[in-house]
């Protein structure tokens, strides 16, 4: 695979769709990044939304896989960094759709330099702000060999800028091993205070720390209050766009996900002083939401 570097995630994207004149239906999940959405659609794309999946949180397999015939790209989004191998799934797609491309996002994932092989055609990772690893902008890409990568011109007053970012890979190892320890202890701190019943599961908690909980606005509200911060990622497009479909699943992620911040802006006082604002929120009665309930 080949390797490339831009400013930004979406600008390698956009320029490996116009290199290779891709045009058609693209399946994502519904909950995906607005700044991917305005790509793809700036990029001439049909979008086609799917729910994610209960299991992984990830787009919804059986729904893609009965989809990927009508389609000529599938934009597979790791949620909040999830590490977890989906090359099987990308092989099923392929025997159903040979000609489908496969974009393996990994924006919100550790970025990995020595990336050799996947049946993705594109695999995407971002050191842009609020990323896993933030250098304040930057975007790493693979393109398999037998696509081709242009660097596109864009008017600059248009969405996307044609500004080059060059990767500087020795900073990105130095910042990597002290953004992982920095997020390890604050992870700790969460792990330790919160009550574990609401805590997404490990593999999820690399970008942020995620809990959900049906008492989100509150919380939320009560963190701003004091000063801290907290987010919750990302709202399905049924809340920007008007669709005659549910997408049950994402919604309720929405509904009750809270993301925490671990990252080299958050202090280990103000992630303990978080937890004490929501366990005073959640009290000794827990209501345990799941992202299947109506």
């Amino acid at each position: 695979m080949k390797l490339v570097t831009a400013n930004r995630a979406n600008k390698i994207l956009y320029n490996f769709i116009q290199a290779n004149n891709i045009t058609g239906k693209v399946l994502l999940p519904v909950n995906i990044c607005t700044d991917v959405v305005s790509t793809l659609q700036y990029a001439g794309l049909e979008l086609e939304f799917v729910d994610i999946q209960a299991d992984n949180l990830c787009i919804d397999q059986e729904a893609v896989l009965s989809l990927a015939k009508e389609a000529s790209m599938l934009l597979f989004v790791h949620t909040y960094g999830i590490e977890n191998d989906f090359y099987d799934f990308f092989q099923k797609i392929k025997e159903v759709h040979a000609g489908i491309v496969i974009v393996d996002d990994k924006c919100l994932c550790m970025p990995d330099l020595h990336v050799e092989e996947s049946p993705a055609d594109l695999v995407l990772y971002s050191t842009g702000a609020k990323k896993m690893v933030d250098l304040g902008g930057g975007a790493i890409g693979y393109v398999a060999d037998q696509w081709k990568y242009d660097e596109i011109e864009v008017n600059p007053n248009e969405y996307l800028t044609n500004d080059m970012w060059l990767l500087d890979t020795k900073q990105l190892y130095m910042k990597m091993d002290a953004m992982i320890a920095h997020k390890e202890k604050l992870n700790a701190v969460y792990r330790k205070m919160l009550p574990s019943a609401i805590q997404l599961p490990d593999a999820y908690q690399h970008w942020r720390f995620n809990i959900l909980t049906d008492k989100k606005d509150e919380i939320l509200k009560a963190l701003f209050a004091d000063g801290l911060f907290a987010s919750s990622h990302y709202a399905p497009h049924t809340y920007i766009h008007t669709y005659i479909h549910t997408y049950i699943r994402a919604e309720n992620l929405h509904k009750y996900v809270v993301n925490l911040f671990n990252d080299q802006y958050y202090t280990e006082e103000q992630a303990i002083r978080t937890c004490e604002i929501i366990n005073s929120i959640l009290g000794e009665s827990l209501s345990i939401p799941t992202v299947t309930r109506r």
